[in-house]
C-alpha cells in the first residue's frame, strides 16, 4: 500500500509491515527499540486507540525508509488521526486530499520521464551507497534495509534515508511481495558531467577501504612504470576495448553478484 492511499497512518503501517519479507515478523520488536518505547507501546498504537507522538513518527517515517515527500505526508495522517477537533481534522483531511492529487500527477509524469533530473542525479552520485544498493537489490529484491545495512557496514538510518530517495525517485520499485526491484529510470552520467569526477571519487576511496580487507576475490594492482610513447599509446587505446568487451558480457548477464572495477591510466 501506498502512504498515499488511506486516511489512516495506523492501516499503512499494518500493511507496510505485513509486506515485508516473512510477514514482517520481529519488525514491531525492532521498531520499538528505534523508537525507544516499550513494544506494549507500539502495539497500542497500531491496534488501538493510542497515537504516536508527532516525534516517534519522524522517527518511524525514518524507520520505514519513506522518502521526503512520502514522510511529510505520512507526519500529515499521523496529524490528521491526532486532530481532537472535527473541523481541525476537515482542515486536514482537504491538505491530504491535495497532497495525493499532487502525488497522483508525480506518479504519472515519472513513469514517463525516465531520465534522473539535475538535482536527483547529484544526490545519486553524491555517495556510493546509492548505486552500491542499487545493484545489491538487483541482485536480491528481497534484501531488507537491516539486511542491507549488515552488508555495507552502515548505520541503519543512512541505509533507510538512502533507499527512500530510491524509492521516491522510482530508481527502486516497491513489490508487492514486501521486494524492491530496479525501476525504469536511466541513471547514466555522462563524461563531460561535473558528476563523473564525484562518482569516480565515490568508488576509489571506497576500493581503498576494501583494500585493508581484501578477500581472496579481490584484485588490487598498481604498477608504475617507464615505457615508450608509442607502448603508452598502444595500451591506451586497448583499455576502452576492454571495457567495451565487459560492459557487453555484463549487459545480458543475471544479478547474481555486486563488483566495482576502477580503472586508472595516467602520467605521472
Amino acid at each position: 500500500m501506498s502512504v498515499y492511499e488511506t486516511l489512516d497512518y495506523k492501516h499503512f503501517i499494518r500493511s507496510w509491515v505485513d509486506g515485508l519479507p516473512g510477514g514482517g515478523r520481529g519488525t514491531y520488536r525492532k521498531l520499538s527499540d528505534f523508537l525507544g518505547v516499550s513494544t506494549t507501546l507500539v502495539s497500542q498504537v497500531v491496534n488501538g486507540p493510542k497515537h504516536f507522538s508527532m516525534e516517534n513518527a519522524v522517527d518511524l517515517a525514518e524507520f520505514m525508509a519513506l522518502g521526503d515527500r512520502e514522510s511529510e505526508h505520512f507526519l500529515l495522517l499521523v496529524e490528521y488521526g491526532r486532530a481532537g477537533s472535527h473541523k481541525y481534522q476537515e482542515r486536514l483531511k482537504r491538505r491530504i486530499a491535495k497532497a495525493q492529487s499532487a502525488a497522483q500527477q508525480l506518479s504519472e509524469r515519472l513513469e514517463k520521464d525516465r531520465v534522473l533530473t539535475d538535482h536527483e542525479s547529484a544526490t545519486y552520485y553524491a555517495n556510493w551507497t546509492y548505486t552500491a544498493i542499487t545493484h545489491l537489490i538487483a541482485c536480491d529484491p528481497l534484501m531488507t534495509i537491516d539486511d542491507l545495512a549488515t552488508r555495507l557496514n552502515l548505520p541503519r538510518a543512512v541505509v533507510a534515508k538512502t533507499v527512500g530517495f530510491l524509492v521516491e525517485t522510482r530508481i527502486l520499485i516497491n513489490r508487492g511481495d514486501g521486494g524492491m526491484e530496479v525501476g525504469p529510470k536511466l541513471t547514466h552520467v555522462g563524461a563531460d558531467s561535473p558528476l563523473v569526477i564525484k562518482h569516480h571519487q565515490n568508488w576509489r576511496l571506497k576500493g581503498f577501504n576494501q583494500m585493508i580487507q581484501k578477500g581472496e576475490h579481490d584484485l588490487f594492482y598498481t604498477a608504475p612504470m617507464s615505457l615508450s610513447h608509442e607502448t603508452s599509446a598502444l595500451i591506451r587505446s586497448e583499455l576502452p576495448a576492454f571495457i567495451e568487451k565487459i560492459v557487453k558480457l555484463v549487459g545480458p548477464s543475471p544479478s547474481e553478484t555486486v563488483r566495482c572495477l576502477n580503472i586508472d591510466w595516467f602520467e605521472y
